[in-house]
């Protein structure tokens, strides 16, 4: 049995702020990270959490209903019960 534990992963705030288009976490960074509500993790401001970092990405270009609709349908049971449901 394979009892090893996986480590968190976390984005450094230098990797986030070039993958975003900033040449540092500078100032212009940081601004931009609170007006999207990306948080740093707590007591450290220096590492995201990149799912966080993701969701919040996706509802400032409004697609958490087309996340939504995506993990549904792969769920080809309920769509099975639903189309039977409706004959």
């Amino acid at each position: 049995m394979d009892f090893s534990v996986k480590a968190i992963s976390l984005v450094s705030s230098d990797d986030l702020a070039s993958a975003l288009g900033f040449a540092s976490p500078n100032d212009a960074f940081r601004g931009f990270c609170r007006n999207l509500g990306i948080t740093p993790v707590r007591r450290n401001p220096n590492f995201f959490d990149p799912k966080l970092v993701r969701l919040r990405l996706d509802q400032a270009q409004g697609l958490p209903a087309a996340a939504a609709a995506a993990a549904n349908e792969g769920d080809l049971v309920e769509a099975r019960r639903a189309r039977r449901a409706a004959q």
